[in-house]
């Protein structure tokens, strides 16, 4: 049987490993992906950290869920595609049956706590077996640059579609941490929405992103944050508020800062909480925790990407320095998302 590279998590707080794991072969309705780019995401390291029986998961597993690709093979009845049509691959793997994925919320499919890269084999292989359906065609888009999309880009697009509709001209969307996610919802809130972006980072050269992106505001989060975000949002508050952080004093931040129906999304996987209580979340406000895209939205993405009003910053890596690509991620010594490139 053929064989291929892969970078797999081998050991539970171990360091993942290159192996050689057969090609897989692709089933009806499937396509079998020549891999063009894999970003790296910070919930990566989730999997990398954790201590055996934490996750319910089996290994080994192949990392990477940020995926984009080249048509190589179509299995048997799988159609819409030609070989060699450059593709991105939704984040969420779904099975299409479930109640879930019959109403177009796939990213919420009762399966969808494993898939690609996260206790199935992910896309840092030289290929990748993928059902048809959750494929995204990429158009003009080099596949090698806009792996991101497929997770940052539309997890923070998902996100913002939710509470666009609370964002009339005139409100104010907050957004805490301009990280992957949310320098990308910066972006889909200029393109979406009329209000007025309001960012907040603990790095100087993240919150000169923001204003590049879109943002009317700025803070460098400090001891003084609360006090200054009150007089920034007077009385109105924030509609809408992206907390893409998640520990306990931005999520505190983030319920604090949003308006009377307004919506709070707590995006990043910091592990905080905060009292929900009376008097303690405004009135008719909505909090919810986001969990990727849809196909849908991943479409729309893309479809926006193509129009070249998106800016999709990378910095690639070739296959064999996916270990310092992730060394790096973690150590906070990038200028961008880290794309790995399987095939150079």
């Amino acid at each position: 049987m053929t064989k291929m590279t892969a970078y797999q998590l081998r050991g539970w707080q171990q360091p993942a490993e290159f192996v050689e794991v057969p090609i897989p072969e692709p089933g009806p309705g499937e396509v079998q992906l020549k891999m063009a780019g894999v970003g790296l995401c910070r919930s990566d390291f989730i999997f990398l950290d954790s201590p055996a029986g934490l996750l319910p998961y089996d290994l080994p597993f192949t990392l990477g869920h940020e995926n984009t690709g080249w048509v190589h093979e179509l299995g048997p009845g799988a159609s819409g595609l030609r070989l060699g049509d450059a593709v991105a691959v939704a984040g969420v793997h779904s099975c299409g049956r479930c109640r879930f994925c019959l109403r177009g919320a796939d990213n919420y499919c009762v399966n969808g706590w494993k898939g690609r890269g996260y206790g199935e084999d992910g896309g840092l292989a030289e290929f990748l077996v993928v059902p048809g359906r959750e494929l995204v065609p990429l158009g003009s888009l080099d596949p090698r640059q806009v792996a991101p999309l497929t997770d940052a880009g539309t997890t923070s697009y998902h996100a913002v579609r939710k509470v666009a509709p609370k964002l009339d001209p005139g409100s104010t969307a907050l957004v805490v941490g301009i990280g992957g996610l949310g320098a990308y919802a910066v972006q889909w809130l200029r393109l979406l929405t009329a209000a007025r972006i309001v960012a907040i980072d603990v790095s100087e050269s993240r919150l000169m992103l923001a204003r590049d992106l879109g943002a009317a505001e700025t803070l460098l989060s400090s001891e003084t944050t609360s006090t200054d975000l009150d007089r920034l949002l007077g009385t109105d508050r924030a509609a809408g508020v992206f907390d893409f952080v998640g520990t306990d004093e931005t999520v505190r931040l983030a319920l604090g800062a949003a308006a009377t129906l307004g919506a709070v999304a707590i995006v990043g996987a910091g592990g905080g909480t905060a009292a929900v209580k009376w008097l303690g979340v405004p009135y008719e406000c909505d909090v919810f925790i986001p969990q990727g895209g849809t196909i849908a939205d991943l479409h729309d993405v893309v479809a926006l990407a193509e129009t070249g009003v998106v800016r999709i910053d990378i910095e690639q890596f070739a296959f064999r320095d996916a270990p310092e690509a992730y060394e790096r991620f973690r150590s906070g010594d990038l200028r961008s998302r880290a794309v790995v490139l399987p095939h150079g």
